[in-house]
């Protein structure tokens, strides 16, 4: 009786946590229920390749869906999977396909057990019980109302995209508090076999989407920023996790040269932004571009447009601001799925207006995002204590993900692209989420805090 009565707050947290996760597995109908779109397909020849081979990395999609969809690339035991097309206005019902139905159970359950993770991990340092209690209902309810959860039935790479970065976001809070406490890091079984994990993840989450190999190059600039910290300096561990986030670039940026799936977008966008635009043009031909009906085109388009249009977007950032306020209505879209019809979601109306209240669609919460970023930066610079310490690193590595993603995908095509800037406008709107508790919780507990070793 005396130990429950020192865990009630605990346990009465783990028993909403349940309810949720209850209701988010019998919310939105049967698990194993999927809707493909105009690109699925993709998804299918592409998972063809051999595993691991060079032309997995190279071809039309990433990795981490090419392994997934090897689940429904047999012709014969996998032949129909319904399509939606709602450039067209074509929204069909989900349906249990062979093949594809295990590729969305996985989806599912992926999702609820990176939001439950992260929940946890949240939770787990904190120290004010109502702080704590807060944090594990917002974050479930980010994750399981219908502005992210419906999108666990798409056959497409947004649900990996979410899941396998709550994942990796849980482990690296983990780790961070980790080696923020321990004098000599990386000693036990369970610190070693965290960096593992979270490279694992990272590795994963990177080739779902081309745009995601920056978020791994923040990583590297992040950690690299470690080596003020004598005491992460010197382990091995941590010069392994550097070369390994180093490496993965390398690879990633390495495949999609030789592919043609990232310089595709490319010319799109300098389709649109830059020939209707003498003066730009002329900077592309200082890249050598040729003209546009030259037969030559194609071919410096495929070698050398990406890096012209990188060192444009570099060298204009009028260009980008212009750009961002034209279309800035992307940066503030409710992003409801609209694949399938969802009448028989049950109380979907009520659902849709809780996920309202976390997926804020307006632009304050960029603001919001900022003002929290600096107060935890000047809170740990100021006070340089453990919690603090650790808060600012994760506020950075996540702000700076979410960043140079939106930012990336927003530019980077212009197809699809409300679709394509989802990810980082979520990233954003979780970041204000996350990054208010241990602000809140700071400001409730004042008492005095061990401090960082360097």
């Amino acid at each position: 009786m005396e130990l429950i009565k020192k865990n009630i707050v605990s346990i009465f947290i783990l028993i909403v946590m349940s309810i949720l996760v209850w209701g988010r597995l019998h919310w939105y109908g049967d698990l194993r229920l999927s809707i493909a779109n105009g690109e699925t397909h993709s998804y299918i020849s592409a998972s063809r390749a051999p595993l691991f081979s060079w032309k997995i990395f190279t071809g039309e999609r990433m990795f981490t869906t090419s392994v997934l969809y090897k689940l429904a690339n047999d012709t014969v035991a996998c032949p129909s999977v319904a399509y939606s097309f709602p450039s067209s206005g074509t929204e069909t019902p989900r349906e249990i396909s062979p093949c594809f139905d295990k590729i969305v159970l996985i989806q599912n359950l992926l999702a609820v057990f990176g939001w439950v993770i992260l929940a946890l991990a949240i939770i787990k340092r904190l120290n004010n019980g109502l702080i704590k209690f807060v944090a594990a209902i917002t974050i479930l309810l980010f994750g399981f109302t219908p502005q992210l959860a419906e999108w666990e039935s798409a056959l497409g790479p947004e649900s990996l995209s979410f899941s396998l970065f709550s994942i990796s976001l849980a482990l690296a809070m983990e780790l961070a508090f980790q080696l923020s406490e321990k004098e000599i890091p990386f000693k036990s079984f369970y610190e070693k076999a965290l960096l593992t994990s979270w490279l694992i993840v990272l590795f994963l989450w990177t080739f779902v989407r081309d745009v995601q190999l920056y978020g791994i190059l923040v990583t590297f600039g992040l950690v690299a920023s470690l080596l003020f910290i004598k005491k992460v300096r010197v382990t091995i561990q941590f010069k392994i996790a550097a070369a390994v986030l180093l490496g993965i670039f390398i690879l990633g940026y390495v495949s999609a040269r030789d592919s043609f799936r990232a310089a595709l977008p490319v010319i799109n966008a300098i389709d649109e932004y830059i020939w209707p635009h003498p003066a730009r043009v002329e900077f592309f031909k200082e890249y050598g571009m040729p003209d546009r009906d030259a037969p030559a085109y194609k071919e410096w388009a495929d070698k050398y447009a990406f890096k012209a249009y990188g060192a444009f977007l570099a060298t204009h950032p009028g260009f980008i601001v212009t750009t961002i306020w034209e279309y800035k209505d992307y940066f503030r879209s409710d992003f409801v799925q609209a694949y399938y019809p969802a009448d028989d979601v049950k109380n979907r109306d009520i659902l849709l207006l809780i996920g309202q209240i976390f997926h804020m669609e307006n632009f304050s919460v960029y603001l919001l995002d900022l003002l929290l970023l600096l107060t935890l930066l000047i809170g740990a610079f100021q006070h340089q204590t453990i919690d603090k310490s650790a808060w600012a690193w994760l506020a950075l590595w996540v702000f700076g993900i979410a960043a140079v993603t939106l930012l990336l995908s927003f530019l980077g095509d212009i197809y699809g692209t409300r679709r394509h800037v989802m990810p980082g406008v979520e990233w954003f709107r979780l970041f204000f989420w996350i990054f208010l508790m241990p602000v809140l919780d700071m400001s409730l507990n004042t008492g005095t805090k061990p401090k960082a070793t360097a």
